[in-house]
Formats: structure tokens, sequence, C-alpha cells
């Protein structure tokens, strides 16, 4: 006599709690995988800001002086538009931009036309987001990366130089540059806190 032997697979119910399962698990990862890329992002704005300091105490040590781009009477926060790039590019501290004397186009290049470095300047993480999503002006030009200099050349970074209250907060700070961007949120920026910085 034949034993019957029953075949079984998933029912319908096990198998929605194993889909159920596997969408928390996914969901979870994600959420850190955002983690890891914003993490990453501010890394990278971190170290862009590194770059532009040692950039500008390298210029003041080389030349003695600080640009006339940026005028030593008109202290005060500014940008890394496509100006200041021109000048760290120039002296060869800052591979930001180069310039084309050879084409009838004369002026800012890039390997890629319409990059936000060349429309507008050294943009940070959220500029860049910004740019890319079709936004511009200010929208855009808020996210340059900002940096004040030594200009009485006391050797330290204080309101005289222009460095804002809200980025000072008491303390002092020594050095010939400082170098920051700031994040999306415009009340943590009146707070003064950053999205990078280097000082």
């Amino acid at each position: 006599m034949m034993s019957k032997q029953m075949k079984r697979g998933f029912t319908l119910i096990e198998l929605l709690v194993v889909i159920a399962i596997i969408g928390i698990l996914g969901g979870a990862s994600f959420g850190g995988y955002q983690h890891f890329i914003e993490q990453a992002r501010k890394k990278n704005a971190t170290d862009v800001c590194a770059q532009i300091k040692t950039a500008w105490t390298n210029f003041h040590r080389e030349t003695g002086f600080w640009p006339d781009v940026y005028g030593l009477d008109s202290s005060g926060v500014k940008k890394m538009d496509t100006d200041m790039c021109l000048v760290l590019c120039k002296a060869k501290l800052l591979d930001v931009l180069y310039i084309d004397e050879d084409s009838e186009n004369r002026g800012l290049k890039r390997n890629k036309e319409n990059e936000a470095e060349l429309k507008y300047g050294l943009l940070d993480p959220i500029g860049k987001k910004r740019f890319d999503n079709g936004r511009s002006g200010s929208q855009v030009t808020d996210h340059l990366y900002h940096f004040v200099l030594d200009v009485n050349e006391d050797g330290v970074l204080d309101g005289a130089d222009g460095m804002p209250a809200a980025l000072l907060r008491g303390r002092t700070i020594r050095g010939d540059a400082a170098v920051w961007c700031w994040p999306e949120d415009e009340e943590a920026q009146k707070d003064g806190d950053t999205y990078a910085q280097s000082w």
C-alpha cells in the first residue's frame, strides 16, 4: 500500500509575512544608508574647507599680501565665487577653474560645460544639489563656500576681520583664514551652526 506524500508550499499569509519582514529590513537599512551618504557629504565639505583655507594661507605666505580682488579695506565675509576661484587658480594653489586663453571664447573653463563651479563658483554640497535641481540666483549662491581672511594681519580672526559673532561665540581663532559652509536650515545658520568648517 502506497502512502500519500503531501506536498506543502508557502501559504499566502506566510508569503506576506516574509515580504513584510523584507520591507522592514529594507527600510531600516535605507535610513542607515542615507545617514552614511550625508556623513560622506559633510566629510567632503570639510575637506574642501580645509583645502580653501590652506590655499589662502599659502597665497599670503608666498605673496606677502592679500589679493586686490579681495581688498584690504573691505573686510568681511567673502564667497568663493568665480573671481575668488580665479585668484587661487592663477596662483596654482587650488584646482577649481582654469583659463583657456587659446580659444575664441576666452575665460573660465571646465571639462564639462555649465558646471556649477563655472557658473557660480565653488558650491558646497547643498548648493550643488540646488543647482542640479534647476534652482538659480541666491538659492544657489547662498551656498558658495564662505571665508574670512586676516586682513589686519594680526594673526587673529575676529570681528575686525569680519568674522561673524555667531561663529566666534566668544572664542579666539588664530590663523590667516577661516572657511565654512552653511546648512540648509536657516535657523541653524542664525545660530552659527555650520555644515562644515575649517579654521
